[in-house]
């Protein structure tokens, strides 16, 4: 019996660990390979305060890539609220980028999203004749709303 037990236990684990193998193994994106049309794109922007149009320093703007979280992409806004994102992505022209705030600060801030669709890129750079397809330019402000309560941890002042 003791015999049996062990050799049921042994396969139990082979396979177990035959799955972790397997699954650590594969990429869930490809990478870029020869041939593989790409385009650059550079996100600008401001965040401001919706009440007094004050710019938001420190504000973290994220890109969400098509497949995240790989590909993903934050920047925080400078002292003027300024921020500006650059990324290559697979594309074989202008895509929609959708970005987003979120305060991870103290928590006064709503995030919000903003998608730019690919119409309303610019195109800064011309494709060649080869697998380059560009350099695409959008714009994203951002006017933020302040949360109405207090901050999840701080107390009212």
């Amino acid at each position: 019996m003791r015999r049996f037990v062990l050799k049921t236990y042994g396969k139990v684990i082979a396979w177990i660990l035959t799955a972790l193998g397997l699954y650590t193994s594969c990429d869930i994106i490809s990478p870029a390979e020869y041939g593989t049309p790409t385009a650059d794109f550079i996100v600008r922007g401001n965040v401001n305060d919706a009440h007094n149009m004050q710019p938001i320093e420190d504000m973290a703007v994220i890109r969400k890539s098509r497949t995240p979280p790989y590909g993903n992409d934050t920047v925080r806004t400078g002292a003027d609220g300024n921020y500006e994102l650059e990324f290559t992505e697979i594309a074989s022209g202008p895509e929609d980028i959708t970005v987003y705030t979120s305060d991870t600060g103290e928590g006064k801030y709503l995030s919000d999203t903003i998608r730019i669709k690919a119409d309303e890129l610019k195109q800064i750079k011309k494709r060649n004749k080869k697998w380059y397809n560009g350099k695409f330019e959008g714009k994203a402000d951002f006017s933020l709303k302040r949360e109405t309560g207090p901050a999840p941890g701080h107390d009212e002042e």
